[in-house]
């Protein structure tokens, strides 16, 4: 798998694909063309690895023997194949509302890790005023995503989002370079979701 660190790590300048032009068009999804791999996860199988994008909103599903790319799918939809262009997902419903400027249905996926039966991937999903990276983490439904695994591992869609909630302002945001000065109240801004097996 092929992996391009940004020339000062986590404060990027907007390499692209490792040359020195640089990439300046922000992070917000409708116009971005910048890429921000996080989180990644292999199938409770082992043969996909799948790796979330902050800014582009899809999941890269790679083989986990060959490291070749197999599928993306999006998680902005309601199918996963579909973008923008199709019927929303569950982060559209759940969004942030309050500043009409922010753009709605932005996952910004961050640390995943599989459900004990291999069916689902839970995702953190990042907030409208992130704390850290802000530069690539700025999202509209603050939470925890479920994606179902499909295609025997080799695809997914977002079926429901456990939307968190904040409003205690006791951290400052970072400055959102390239995103929406957001004014709201929300102050959400889940990075990691894990899950623990039931023992009976």
């Amino acid at each position: 798998i092929q992996a391009f660190k940004d020339p000062a790590n986590t404060n990027t300048g907007g390499n692209v694909d490792n040359i020195s032009t640089t990439d300046m068009t922000g992070q917000l999804p409708q116009s971005s063309t910048r890429r921000d791999a996080h989180g990644l996860w292999p199938t409770i199988d082992g043969k996909y690895i799948h790796i979330n994008d902050r800014i582009q909103n899809v999941v890269e599903v790679f083989d986990a023997k060959t490291s070749e790319l197999v599928n993306t799918y999006d998680l902005v939809s309601a199918d996963g194949k579909s973008g923008r262009y199709g019927p929303s997902g569950p982060c559209r419903a759940v969004s942030v509302t309050d500043d009409a400027g922010l753009v709605l249905n932005d996952p910004a996926p961050d640390l995943m890790e599989i459900s004990p039966d291999g069916k689902y991937f839970i995702l953190a999903f990042r907030g409208p005023a992130p704390v850290t990276v802000a530069h690539a983490a700025q999202g509209s439904c603050p939470g925890v995503g479920i994606v179902e695994i499909t295609e025997n591992g080799r695809s997914g869609k977002l079926v429901g989002v456990l939307r968190t909630t904040n409003t205690v302002d006791d951290a400052v945001a970072g400055t959102m370079a390239g995103g929406h000065p957001y004014s709201g109240s929300e102050r959400s801004d889940p990075h990691y979701a894990i899950t623990v097996p039931k023992w009976d």
